[in-house]
């Protein structure tokens, strides 16, 4: 079909522009991106970030995921100071902030779906 002509050209557009090193990473475990949409509905609800091992499939992206329908998908990568030793944002100040760049990043771009590399969240603790 020609949808699947599509989508196996952006693969290998994907592939060619070094996309296929980026997906061995993701597939071997060592980080994982999170969905910025996830991020922005966690903040909405009043949540604190919870390190990645304990945060459920729903909160990542998968390296599938990556080539979509316009070409592949825009990730943003992110460090933020740890406001105490034992926890980077234990009231969700961090948190707030950055859903509200993101949510102006998904309102305001033609990007409907972010991927963020956020070090708390993507790395294991």
């Amino acid at each position: 079909s020609n949808m699947g002509a599509s989508a196996s050209k952006r693969l290998e557009a994907w592939r060619r522009h070094g996309g296929g090193d980026f997906e061995s990473v993701l597939s071997s475990g060592a980080y994982a991106l999170v969905d910025a949409r996830w991020i922005v509905r966690c903040a909405r609800k009043g949540g604190v970030l919870k390190h990645r091992q304990a945060l459920g499939k729903e909160a990542f992206i998968s390296s599938a995921s990556l080539v979509c329908p316009w070409g592949s998908l825009p990730v943003v990568v992110l460090s933020c100071p740890w406001l105490t030793k034992d926890h980077p944002d234990p009231d969700g100040t961090q948190l707030r902030r950055v859903a509200k760049a993101l949510e102006s990043l998904l309102t305001h771009s033609p990007y409907k779906r972010l991927a963020v590399f956020w070090d708390y969240l993507s790395l294991h603790q």
